[in-house]
Protein backbone atom coordinates (compact mmCIF):
# COMPACT_ATOMS: atom_id res chain seq x y z
CA UNK A 1 0.00 0.00 0.00
CA UNK A 2 2.70 2.26 0.77
CA UNK A 3 6.46 3.08 0.28
CA UNK A 4 8.50 5.13 2.79
CA UNK A 5 11.53 5.79 1.06
CA UNK A 6 14.55 6.37 3.80
CA UNK A 7 15.85 4.18 6.27
CA UNK A 8 16.42 6.50 9.50
CA UNK A 9 14.83 7.00 12.65
CA UNK A 10 12.07 9.41 10.97
CA UNK A 11 11.46 7.22 8.27
CA UNK A 12 10.98 3.88 10.11
CA UNK A 13 9.07 5.18 12.90
CA UNK A 14 6.55 6.74 9.90
CA UNK A 15 6.11 3.10 8.55
CA UNK A 16 5.65 1.89 11.87
CA UNK A 17 2.87 4.56 12.80
CA UNK A 18 0.76 3.57 9.26
CA UNK A 19 0.95 0.21 10.39
CA UNK A 20 -0.02 0.24 14.00
CA UNK A 21 -2.89 2.83 13.43
CA UNK A 22 -4.31 0.70 9.92
CA UNK A 23 -4.06 -3.05 10.34
CA UNK A 24 -4.98 -3.93 7.12
CA UNK A 25 -1.91 -1.85 5.27
CA UNK A 26 1.35 -3.14 4.19
CA UNK A 27 4.17 -0.91 3.93
CA UNK A 28 7.50 -1.26 2.24
CA UNK A 29 10.56 0.72 3.88
CA UNK A 30 13.35 1.27 0.89
CA UNK A 31 17.09 2.46 2.11
CA UNK A 32 19.63 3.58 0.23
CA UNK A 33 22.63 1.82 2.26
CA UNK A 34 23.14 -1.66 3.34
CA UNK A 35 21.86 -0.87 6.96
CA UNK A 36 19.51 1.48 8.75
CA UNK A 37 20.80 4.67 10.14
CA UNK A 38 23.86 5.01 8.05
CA UNK A 39 24.02 8.71 8.10
CA UNK A 40 21.92 11.29 10.57
CA UNK A 41 20.17 9.04 12.77
CA UNK A 42 23.23 6.98 13.40
CA UNK A 43 25.98 9.83 14.02
CA UNK A 44 24.81 12.23 16.06
CA UNK A 45 25.51 13.61 20.39
CA UNK A 46 22.41 11.53 20.93
CA UNK A 47 20.65 13.48 23.25
CA UNK A 48 17.07 13.83 24.10
CA UNK A 49 16.02 16.65 23.98
CA UNK A 50 13.79 18.61 26.15
CA UNK A 51 12.16 21.36 24.21
CA UNK A 52 13.61 24.80 24.81
CA UNK A 53 15.43 26.14 21.99
CA UNK A 54 12.34 26.13 19.53
CA UNK A 55 9.53 28.47 19.15
CA UNK A 56 6.55 28.08 20.77
CA UNK A 57 3.31 27.20 18.72
CA UNK A 58 6.17 25.74 15.96
CA UNK A 59 5.56 21.87 14.99
CA UNK A 60 9.29 21.47 16.08
CA UNK A 61 8.25 22.63 19.76
CA UNK A 62 5.53 20.55 19.92
CA UNK A 63 6.95 17.12 18.66
CA UNK A 64 10.50 17.70 20.61
CA UNK A 65 8.15 18.10 23.79
CA UNK A 66 5.85 14.82 22.73
CA UNK A 67 8.75 12.91 20.96
CA UNK A 68 11.21 13.18 24.05
CA UNK A 69 8.22 11.47 25.88
CA UNK A 70 8.09 8.84 23.43
CA UNK A 71 11.40 7.73 23.43
CA UNK A 72 11.72 7.74 27.21
CA UNK A 73 8.58 4.93 26.94
CA UNK A 74 9.50 3.32 23.97
CA UNK A 75 13.00 2.82 25.51
CA UNK A 76 11.71 1.44 28.45
CA UNK A 77 9.50 -0.88 26.54
CA UNK A 78 12.40 -2.48 24.38
CA UNK A 79 15.22 -2.32 27.41
CA UNK A 80 17.20 -0.03 24.75
CA UNK A 81 19.70 1.52 27.09
CA UNK A 82 18.86 5.06 28.34
CA UNK A 83 19.95 7.27 31.00
CA UNK A 84 18.05 10.86 31.93
CA UNK A 85 21.41 12.23 33.07
CA UNK A 86 20.21 15.98 32.50
CA UNK A 87 21.79 19.16 30.72
CA UNK A 88 23.36 22.76 31.56
CA UNK A 89 23.04 25.35 28.93
CA UNK A 90 25.51 27.46 30.13
CA UNK A 91 26.27 31.14 29.52
CA UNK A 92 30.29 31.43 29.88
CA UNK A 93 30.36 35.10 30.50
CA UNK A 94 27.39 37.75 31.52
CA UNK A 95 26.89 38.73 27.87
CA UNK A 96 24.94 35.46 27.24
CA UNK A 97 22.85 35.09 30.49
CA UNK A 98 19.79 37.13 28.49
CA UNK A 99 20.08 34.00 26.42
CA UNK A 100 19.87 31.75 29.04
CA UNK A 101 16.71 33.71 30.55
CA UNK A 102 15.27 33.39 27.07
CA UNK A 103 15.09 29.40 26.58
CA UNK A 104 14.10 29.42 30.16
CA UNK A 105 10.99 31.42 29.01
CA UNK A 106 10.79 29.42 25.60
CA UNK A 107 11.23 26.14 27.53
CA UNK A 108 8.24 27.32 30.04
CA UNK A 109 5.92 28.14 26.80
CA UNK A 110 6.79 24.99 25.04
CA UNK A 111 6.07 22.74 28.39
CA UNK A 112 9.04 21.69 29.64
CA UNK A 113 9.75 20.70 32.99
CA UNK A 114 11.44 21.43 35.81
CA UNK A 115 13.54 23.82 34.50
CA UNK A 116 15.33 26.20 37.01
CA UNK A 117 18.47 29.10 36.34
CA UNK A 118 21.51 28.51 37.74
CA UNK A 119 23.73 30.64 38.69
CA UNK A 120 28.18 30.19 39.11
CA UNK A 121 28.07 28.95 42.28
CA UNK A 122 24.93 26.61 42.16
CA UNK A 123 26.09 25.69 38.76
CA UNK A 124 29.46 24.31 40.35
CA UNK A 125 27.40 22.13 42.86
CA UNK A 126 25.98 20.17 39.94
CA UNK A 127 29.44 20.18 38.25
CA UNK A 128 32.82 21.34 40.02
CA UNK A 129 34.73 21.10 36.45
CA UNK A 130 32.06 23.56 34.62
CA UNK A 131 32.88 27.55 35.23
CA UNK A 132 30.45 29.71 33.91
CA UNK A 133 28.55 32.56 34.67
CA UNK A 134 25.56 31.50 34.57
CA UNK A 135 22.99 27.91 33.40
CA UNK A 136 19.93 26.90 32.55
CA UNK A 137 19.39 23.16 33.99
CA UNK A 138 17.38 21.16 32.29
CA UNK A 139 16.96 17.85 34.62
CA UNK A 140 14.45 16.14 32.34
CA UNK A 141 17.46 16.04 29.46
CA UNK A 142 18.91 12.64 28.59
CA UNK A 143 20.83 10.36 26.55
CA UNK A 144 20.26 7.72 24.29
CA UNK A 145 22.03 5.74 21.12
CA UNK A 146 19.26 6.70 18.20
CA UNK A 147 21.02 3.42 16.06
CA UNK A 148 19.71 1.75 18.96
CA UNK A 149 16.15 2.79 18.37
CA UNK A 150 15.91 2.80 14.55
CA UNK A 151 16.97 -0.57 14.57
CA UNK A 152 14.66 -1.96 17.05
CA UNK A 153 11.75 -0.20 14.60
CA UNK A 154 13.40 -1.70 12.04
CA UNK A 155 12.64 -5.31 14.22
CA UNK A 156 8.98 -3.61 14.74
CA UNK A 157 8.58 -3.50 11.31
CA UNK A 158 9.07 -6.90 10.15
CA UNK A 159 7.88 -8.69 13.08
CA UNK A 160 4.16 -7.07 12.03
CA UNK A 161 3.91 -9.58 9.02
CA UNK A 162 2.82 -6.50 6.92
CA UNK A 163 6.17 -4.66 6.35
CA UNK A 164 9.80 -5.01 4.43
CA UNK A 165 12.75 -3.41 4.74
CA UNK A 166 14.81 -3.33 1.33
CA UNK A 167 18.20 -2.65 1.57
CA UNK A 168 20.36 -1.02 -1.13
CA UNK A 169 17.67 0.27 -3.01
CA UNK A 170 18.87 3.62 -4.07
CA UNK A 171 15.83 5.78 -5.53
CA UNK A 172 16.51 6.85 -9.28
CA UNK A 173 13.10 7.89 -10.25
CA UNK A 174 9.34 7.83 -9.10
CA UNK A 175 6.06 8.49 -11.12
CA UNK A 176 2.78 7.71 -11.18
CA UNK A 177 1.11 4.80 -13.27
CA UNK A 178 -2.59 3.31 -13.48
CA UNK A 179 -3.38 0.54 -11.30
CA UNK A 180 -5.61 -2.17 -12.31
CA UNK A 181 -8.83 -0.38 -10.47
CA UNK A 182 -8.11 2.55 -12.85
CA UNK A 183 -6.82 4.55 -9.97
CA UNK A 184 -2.67 6.41 -9.84
CA UNK A 185 -0.52 4.48 -7.82
CA UNK A 186 3.41 5.67 -7.71
CA UNK A 187 6.37 3.20 -9.05
CA UNK A 188 9.77 3.29 -7.15
CA UNK A 189 12.31 2.66 -9.28
CA UNK A 190 15.83 2.02 -8.26
CA UNK A 191 19.14 0.31 -8.01
CA UNK A 192 22.14 -0.64 -5.83
CA UNK A 193 24.24 1.80 -5.14
CA UNK A 194 26.86 3.21 -7.75
CA UNK A 195 25.14 0.74 -10.74
CA UNK A 196 23.49 0.62 -13.48
CA UNK A 197 21.25 -2.45 -12.87
CA UNK A 198 19.36 -4.51 -12.89
CA UNK A 199 16.58 -2.34 -12.24
CA UNK A 200 14.02 -2.57 -8.74
CA UNK A 201 10.51 -1.51 -8.68
CA UNK A 202 7.89 -1.45 -6.00
CA UNK A 203 4.58 -0.01 -6.92
CA UNK A 204 2.31 0.95 -4.20
CA UNK A 205 -0.81 3.37 -4.00
CA UNK A 206 1.49 6.04 -2.20
CA UNK A 207 4.93 7.15 -1.01
CA UNK A 208 6.24 9.13 1.91
CA UNK A 209 9.84 10.44 1.61
CA UNK A 210 11.81 11.04 4.53
CA UNK A 211 15.64 11.16 2.63
CA UNK A 212 17.59 12.94 5.31
CA UNK A 213 20.23 14.83 3.42
CA UNK A 214 18.89 13.83 0.49
CA UNK A 215 15.33 15.40 1.09
CA UNK A 216 15.91 17.95 -1.84
CA UNK A 217 16.85 15.38 -4.31
CA UNK A 218 13.74 12.96 -3.17
CA UNK A 219 11.38 16.56 -3.96
CA UNK A 220 12.32 17.54 -7.15
CA UNK A 221 12.01 13.72 -8.10
CA UNK A 222 8.64 13.79 -7.06
CA UNK A 223 7.62 16.75 -8.55
CA UNK A 224 8.25 19.27 -5.78
CA UNK A 225 9.64 22.57 -5.75
CA UNK A 226 13.10 23.01 -6.16
CA UNK A 227 13.45 24.88 -2.88
CA UNK A 228 14.43 24.77 -0.33
CA UNK A 229 17.83 23.01 -0.97
CA UNK A 230 19.77 20.60 1.38
CA UNK A 231 23.39 21.81 2.08
CA UNK A 232 25.26 19.42 4.76
CA UNK A 233 27.68 20.30 7.53
CA UNK A 234 30.21 18.37 9.19
CA UNK A 235 30.01 17.98 12.68
CA UNK A 236 33.59 16.62 14.21
CA UNK A 237 33.48 14.88 17.82
CA UNK A 238 36.50 14.25 20.15
CA UNK A 239 36.40 11.77 22.85
CA UNK A 240 37.24 11.76 26.15
CA UNK A 241 39.77 9.14 27.56
CA UNK A 242 38.95 6.54 29.52
CA UNK A 243 40.39 8.10 33.00
CA UNK A 244 39.18 11.31 32.38
CA UNK A 245 35.63 10.13 31.31
CA UNK A 246 34.25 11.69 34.48
CA UNK A 247 35.06 15.09 33.92
CA UNK A 248 31.22 16.10 33.53
CA UNK A 249 28.56 13.84 34.78
CA UNK A 250 25.89 15.31 32.25
CA UNK A 251 25.09 17.03 29.04
CA UNK A 252 26.87 20.71 29.01
CA UNK A 253 26.29 22.73 26.21
CA UNK A 254 27.01 26.63 25.20
CA UNK A 255 24.10 29.01 24.71
CA UNK A 256 23.59 28.99 20.95
CA UNK A 257 24.86 31.52 18.80
CA UNK A 258 23.18 34.00 16.80
CA UNK A 259 23.89 32.16 13.54
CA UNK A 260 21.04 29.55 13.76
CA UNK A 261 23.24 26.66 12.85
CA UNK A 262 25.91 25.06 15.42
CA UNK A 263 24.76 24.52 18.79
CA UNK A 264 28.04 24.79 19.77
CA UNK A 265 30.93 22.70 21.26
CA UNK A 266 29.50 20.67 24.16
CA UNK A 267 30.06 17.71 26.33
CA UNK A 268 27.82 14.51 26.04
CA UNK A 269 28.16 11.34 27.96
CA UNK A 270 27.06 8.09 25.51
CA UNK A 271 25.20 5.01 25.99
CA UNK A 272 24.65 2.11 24.05
CA UNK A 273 25.20 1.89 21.00
CA UNK A 274 28.15 1.49 18.26
CA UNK A 275 30.14 3.90 21.28
CA UNK A 276 28.67 2.69 24.51
CA UNK A 277 29.89 4.39 27.74
CA UNK A 278 32.17 7.68 26.81
CA UNK A 279 32.07 11.32 26.94
CA UNK A 280 32.23 13.17 23.27
CA UNK A 281 33.01 16.36 22.88
CA UNK A 282 31.43 18.06 19.59
CA UNK A 283 30.40 18.89 17.01
CA UNK A 284 31.55 21.62 14.94
CA UNK A 285 29.53 22.49 11.87
CA UNK A 286 31.80 22.93 9.05
CA UNK A 287 30.81 23.43 5.72
CA UNK A 288 30.73 20.18 3.41
CA UNK A 289 32.32 19.80 -0.08
CA UNK A 290 29.93 16.89 -0.43
CA UNK A 291 26.28 15.67 0.09
CA UNK A 292 28.01 12.66 2.33
CA UNK A 293 31.44 14.47 3.69
CA UNK A 294 32.40 12.93 6.39
CA UNK A 295 36.02 14.08 5.56
CA UNK A 296 37.34 17.50 4.56
CA UNK A 297 38.78 16.13 1.33
CA UNK A 298 35.37 14.32 -0.16
CA UNK A 299 34.30 16.63 -3.17
CA UNK A 300 30.99 16.68 -5.86
CA UNK A 301 31.23 19.15 -7.93
CA UNK A 302 28.26 18.54 -9.06
CA UNK A 303 26.62 19.09 -5.21
CA UNK A 304 28.87 22.19 -4.80
CA UNK A 305 27.43 23.87 -8.08
CA UNK A 306 23.78 22.91 -7.12
CA UNK A 307 23.36 23.38 -3.45
CA UNK A 308 25.66 25.91 -2.67
CA UNK A 309 27.02 27.63 -5.67
CA UNK A 310 23.02 28.82 -7.04
CA UNK A 311 22.00 28.60 -3.09
CA UNK A 312 20.77 32.04 -2.39
CA UNK A 313 20.05 31.58 0.85
CA UNK A 314 23.49 29.97 2.08
CA UNK A 315 24.73 32.87 0.45
CA UNK A 316 22.72 35.51 2.55
CA UNK A 317 23.77 33.11 5.45
CA UNK A 318 27.67 33.31 5.17
CA UNK A 319 27.36 36.92 4.34
CA UNK A 320 25.61 37.50 7.49
CA UNK A 321 27.77 35.64 9.46
CA UNK A 322 31.16 35.50 8.06
CA UNK A 323 33.39 35.32 11.15
CA UNK A 324 31.02 32.04 12.01
CA UNK A 325 31.08 30.42 8.65
CA UNK A 326 35.12 31.14 8.48
CA UNK A 327 35.69 30.19 12.46
CA UNK A 328 33.75 26.62 12.17
CA UNK A 329 36.26 25.81 9.14
CA UNK A 330 39.22 26.43 10.93
CA UNK A 331 37.59 24.56 14.43
CA UNK A 332 36.99 21.61 11.94
CA UNK A 333 40.60 21.73 10.70
CA UNK A 334 42.54 23.26 13.89
CA UNK A 335 42.13 20.76 17.12
CA UNK A 336 43.69 23.40 19.61
CA UNK A 337 40.96 25.86 18.46
CA UNK A 338 38.74 23.46 18.22
CA UNK A 339 39.21 22.40 22.81
CA UNK A 340 39.34 26.14 23.23
CA UNK A 341 35.72 26.51 22.44
CA UNK A 342 35.20 23.86 25.01
CA UNK A 343 37.09 25.22 27.78
CA UNK A 344 34.77 28.26 27.90
CA UNK A 345 32.92 25.57 29.73
CA UNK A 346 35.16 23.17 31.30
CA UNK A 347 38.40 25.69 31.44
CA UNK A 348 40.81 22.57 33.17
CA UNK A 349 40.23 20.54 29.42
CA UNK A 350 43.76 19.78 27.80
CA UNK A 351 44.67 18.24 24.96
CA UNK A 352 46.26 15.85 26.79
CA UNK A 353 42.69 14.34 27.79
CA UNK A 354 41.09 13.98 24.35
CA UNK A 355 41.28 11.82 21.46
CA UNK A 356 39.75 11.44 18.06
CA UNK A 357 36.36 10.44 17.76
CA UNK A 358 33.32 10.09 14.61
CA UNK A 359 32.09 12.22 12.46
CA UNK A 360 28.53 12.95 11.66
CA UNK A 361 26.93 14.87 8.59
CA UNK A 362 23.81 16.93 9.03
CA UNK A 363 21.32 18.44 6.99
CA UNK A 364 20.58 22.09 6.69
CA UNK A 365 17.77 24.41 4.90
CA UNK A 366 18.46 27.75 4.46
CA UNK A 367 15.17 30.08 3.70
CA UNK A 368 15.51 32.96 0.92
CA UNK A 369 16.50 35.54 3.41
CA UNK A 370 19.54 33.27 4.82
CA UNK A 371 17.81 32.53 7.87
CA UNK A 372 18.14 28.35 9.08
CA UNK A 373 14.23 27.11 8.70
CA UNK A 374 13.12 27.17 12.21
CA UNK A 375 10.13 24.46 12.20
CA UNK A 376 9.70 21.30 9.68
CA UNK A 377 8.63 21.52 5.73
CA UNK A 378 6.07 18.87 4.73
CA UNK A 379 5.48 18.76 1.00
CA UNK A 380 2.09 17.59 0.15
CA UNK A 381 0.00 16.46 -2.49
CA UNK A 382 2.52 15.73 -5.32
CA UNK A 383 2.30 13.46 -8.17
CA UNK A 384 -1.30 13.49 -8.40
CA UNK A 385 -2.08 13.49 -4.78
CA UNK A 386 -0.03 10.11 -4.42
CA UNK A 387 2.73 11.45 -2.50
CA UNK A 388 4.08 12.90 0.60
CA UNK A 389 7.51 14.73 1.09
CA UNK A 390 9.24 15.33 4.93
CA UNK A 391 11.64 18.70 3.41
CA UNK A 392 13.19 19.87 6.91
CA UNK A 393 14.05 17.71 9.93
CA UNK A 394 16.56 19.36 11.50
CA UNK A 395 18.10 18.66 15.42
CA UNK A 396 15.73 17.82 17.21
CA UNK A 397 14.23 15.14 14.56
CA UNK A 398 15.88 12.17 16.21
CA UNK A 399 14.17 13.21 19.42
CA UNK A 400 10.86 13.84 17.44
CA UNK A 401 10.68 11.17 15.44
CA UNK A 402 7.90 9.62 16.58
CA UNK A 403 6.09 12.56 17.05
CA UNK A 404 6.63 13.61 13.60
CA UNK A 405 5.65 10.09 11.87
CA UNK A 406 1.87 10.93 13.34
CA UNK A 407 2.59 14.15 11.74
CA UNK A 408 3.25 12.48 8.75
CA UNK A 409 0.56 9.94 8.89
CA UNK A 410 -2.24 12.83 9.89
CA UNK A 411 -1.02 14.63 6.44
CA UNK A 412 -1.24 11.57 4.55
CA UNK A 413 -4.53 10.57 6.14
CA UNK A 414 -5.97 13.65 4.76
CA UNK A 415 -4.01 13.39 1.23
CA UNK A 416 -4.80 10.15 0.42
CA UNK A 417 -8.25 9.56 1.66
CA UNK A 418 -7.33 6.84 4.18
CA UNK A 419 -10.77 6.05 6.11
Amino acid sequence: DVVVVGGGIIGLATANEVLKRFPEMTVAVVEKEAEVAAHQSGHNSGVIHAGMYYEPGTVMAKCCVEGAQMIYDYATKKGIPHERVGKLICAPSEAGHKMVEELYKRGTANGVKDLRILMRDEVKELEPNVDVYSALDSPNTGIIDYGDVTRHLAKDLAATGRGKLELRYEVKEVKTVTGQDGKKEVEVRGVEPGQCGPLKVIQAKNVITCGGVHMDTLGKMTGGAANPKVMTFRGRYYQMKPEFRNIVKRNVYPVPSGGGIPVGVHFTPTCGGYRQQQMIIGPGACMTFHKEGYSFFQTDLKYLWNQCVTNQGFWMFAIKNLKLSFGELLKDAAKPVFLAEARQLVPSLTPDMVEDSFTGVMAQVFMEDGTAAKDYIFERNLLDGTTLNLRNAPSPAATSSMAIAKELVNCAVQDFNWA
